[in-house]
């Protein structure tokens, strides 16, 4: 969704750090920053608390997703992808960071793992685990490059934008990640027990390498879609088991998308008939043949408003923005009224 009125053109996401994301909590913002120097604060307090259940670090990350990313931290220290918590997922393609927690962890194996484009900080023993929602939310610094508009045009639809999404607000969108390609579809499929239909959406990716049976050359990327097709290998009719072999995290994934999709239709008919309310109920459902991943009534806001937006720079057709949303807000949904969705 974007807007004539603030629509600005550019491109976003030129590169990972065009798109910074750093999370939010009550006592900190998870900042983006290498710690060049030992923190003799942070190795003290976990040498003090060793004895408690979960090591809690702040994992910073460049062009991986979440899952992959603990998952491939996981293997690496001997701990399944289940051990580690985490408050929400964190885009791709982007720089940032946020709060995990690993179940009997042990400081001194992570902080000197050497990992591709990602490094963990802030060691903290802990008695609870990081679940979803715990955090209170994700400071954004976002550039925009390649604006088609003079410097102070662009200064002057940014002015009028920042009015709007401190006051008036926005509508709340659930964002693109969250929906992202055929998610909302697979949510469908599994909510309605058709599970051999699910499968099929989830292996559309990996069709040519099926076709041609090079199950081995299949890229990392889709690791748990190898999952899948080495289960359904051996047993072609169990989709319940093959989608088993999905991490529940993901799995959840999906039956959040449609649900997801279920509110951005009823807002976007709240919207058409101009009778938008400060919220509204998305209601659950049950999946009888995998309860697991049933799905409960979650209340949300209509309006999205963004806290501390600050226009840092305009120069030559190149933006650079600062806000902070809540938990479960989306930047690009914000940022839909200013380019054109880069997914």
């Amino acid at each position: 969704m974007s807007s004539d009125r603030f629509f600005l053109g550019g491109r976003i996401r030129a590169k990972p750090s065009d798109f910074i994301v750093e999370e939010v909590w009550e006592d900190r913002i998870c900042g983006i920053n290498y710690p060049f120097l030992n923190n003799f604060r942070t190795s003290l307090n976990a040498r003090i608390h060793k004895k408690r259940t979960y090591l809690h670090f702040t994992l910073v990350k460049s062009n991986w997703d979440t899952i992959r990313a603990l998952n491939f931290i996981g293997r690496r220290i001997f701990c399944s992808l289940k051990s580690f918590g985490i408050s929400g997922m964190k885009d791709k393609w982007a720089l940032t960071s946020q709060r995990v927690s690993l179940w009997k962890g042990k400081m001194d194996k992570l902080a000197n793992l050497k990992l591709p484009d990602m490094f963990l900080k802030d060691f903290e023993y802990r008695n609870d685990r990081i679940t979803l929602g715990n955090s209170s939310g994700n400071q954004f610094t976002i550039t925009i490059r390649n604006i088609p508009k003079d410097d102070e045009v662009i200064l002057r639809t940014l002015r009028s934008f920042e009015k709007k999404v401190k006051t008036e607000g926005l509508p709340n969108f659930f964002g693109p990640q969250r929906l992202g390609g055929d998610n909302a579809e697979v949510g469908r499929a599994i909510k309605n027990n058709d599970l051999k239909g699910a499968v099929e959406i989830i292996l559309k990716k990996v069709q040519p390498f099926i076709k041609d049976g090079q199950f081995e050359n299949i890229p990392k990327t889709f690791w748990y879609e190898k999952r899948v097709l080495q289960y359904l290998n051996r047993y072609p009719n169990d989709f319940a088991g093959a989608l088993r072999k999905i991490p529940k995290r993901i799995l959840r994934l999906y039956t959040h998308a449609y649900q997801s999709k279920n509110f951005n239709d009823m807002l976007a008919t709240a919207i058409k008939n101009n009778k938008v309310p400060k919220s509204m109920i998305i209601p659950g459902f049950n999946v009888s043949k995998m309860p697991n991943l049933s799905t409960l009534h979650i209340e949300r806001k209509c309006h999205l408003l963004a806290k501390d937006f600050k226009v840092l720079k305009i120069e030559n057709g190149i933006v650079k923005l600062k806000f902070t949303l809540g938990s479960g807000e989306y930047a690009s949904t914000l940022l839909s009224h200013l380019v054109v969705s880069d997914r």
